[in-house]
């Protein structure tokens, strides 16, 4: 990244999945003792190379495959480097209290950090488990266990459509996978599955597709998975199946899962910072292509403008730590994150009155307004709303404890 150049800084995580992957493939079974060695020591190399810490997304496979013993194991290795455990928990709807129960149990066991990545309660049914799951951060936090969050100020989540599919679907090389959808056999027991997760029909007017990539089904960029079944004459279910045949896999849908209320309550709390989720996007194609999230060119200047200013949720020098300070804390960054002497010139410039974001699911690919100046290590990046072509950012790397002591 140094040698190509970048406009903003960039901290690396050690990927749980990219760790198993490179070492079990896409097997759905425990690690065996020389394969949890080999990720061992993939992971310590990481953290020897400069990475914050270990991630993982217990959610995707492979790591869904992965045992506690395994995760514990891992967080162990990125607790001797000095770094955290950033996770997207195995469940944020009906097991989500006991994916929080896994997690923090790992993170107590290990000794590390614990970052739990865009904290939410999916799916109608679970909204009402938020306040035992503020009491169980709490609960821990108290007890010595290093516990924070982090959450995008919207309602509909972004994933690639396969991650509806179970677990075992996942089991195997990329060819294997494809075999199972074509396969009428395994096909109807998928189809069940998913079909006894989701009963109810309004499930499928709120899968939205984002992004395709074939030409053939560009039109299908936002449709409803209900909208997709009509337009073919197929259950909603169905077609979701046969997509992700015709596109190998490679679809991504917005999921309208989550309540407001519960997003401005988790937001709210101190130990919540501000993350946005996002991918690295352009407002032009490859990289702008689809319908994406908004939460890619919206979430800072929404919560700054909408949530601070307008609502009043928390004041406005509170939104900003959440950004700022709060992150660079969290990853062990002593020379970034606010405003001092002798501090990295990393700056954004905006006019408090003026801040806004300016997407919308429809027309999500829009710059704010409000921003005057970004400045990455003292170089202007961004002037009166348009990008200057300089690349001064960098790959931050990890101090090490005997470092971070002498900061």
């Amino acid at each position: 990244m140094d040698a190509v150049g970048v406009s903003i800084n960039y901290a690396h995580l050690a990927g749980h999945n990219t760790i198993r992957a490179s070492v079990m493939g896409g097997e759905a079974r425990p690690a065996r003792p020389e394969e949890l060695a080999a990720m061992e020591e993939m992971l310590s190399a990481g953290m020897e190379e400069g990475a914050f810490g270990l991630s993982t997304g217990l959610v995707y496979a492979p790591a869904c495959f992965a045992d506690k013993e395994e995760l514990t194991a891992l967080c162990r290795v990125s607790a001797r480097g000095g770094g955290l455990l950033a996770t997207h928990m195995r469940s944020e709807g009906d097991g989500l209290l006991e994916a929080m129960d896994e997690v923090m149990s790992a993170a107590a066991s290990a000794k590390l950090p614990l970052q739990i990545s865009h904290l939410k309660t999916a799916g109608e049914r679970n909204w009402d488990k938020l306040d035992e799951a503020f009491a169980r951060i709490e609960r821990a936090r108290e007890m010595g266990v290093d516990v924070t969050c982090d959450r995008y100020p919207y309602t509909a989540s972004n994933t690639h459509l396969s991650a509806l599919l179970p677990d075992w679907a996942h089991d195997g090389a990329f060819d294997e996978k494809m075999e199972r959808l074509a396969d009428p056999e395994t096909r109807a027991k998928i189809r069940g599955e998913i079909m006894r997760s989701h009963p109810e029909s309004s499930y499928w007017e709120k899968v939205l597709i984002s992004r395709v990539f074939t030409e053939a089904n560009r039109s299908c960029e936002g449709f409803t998975l209900a909208r997709l079944g009509e337009t073919r004459g197929v259950a909603p279910v169905d077609a979701m199946l046969d997509l992700l045949i015709e596109e190998r896999m490679n679809v991504e849908v917005l999921i309208f899962m989550m309540s407001a209320e519960n997003m401005r309550r988790i937001l709210g709390k101190p130990y919540v910072m501000v993350g946005s989720d996002a991918g690295a996007l352009t407002h032009e194609p490859p990289l702008g292509a689809g319908r994406p999230h908004p939460r890619n060119f919206g979430t800072f200047p929404f919560v700054l403008g909408a949530l601070a200013r307008d609502e009043g949720l928390f004041p406005m020098e509170e939104a900003i730590r959440k950004m700022t300070s709060a992150p660079c804390e969290r990853l062990g960054i002593a020379d970034r994150g606010r405003l001092s002497v002798g501090m990295k010139a990393d700056l954004v410039l905006f006019d408090p009155d003026e801040i806004r974001d300016e997407c919308t699911y429809e027309r999500p690919i829009a710059y704010p307004s409000g921003i005057e100046m970004v400045l990455v290590n003292g170089e202007i990046v961004v002037e009166s709303g348009s990008h200057t072509g300089v690349r001064p950012g960098r790959a931050l790397r990890k101090l090490s404890r005997r470092e971070m002591a002498n900061v």
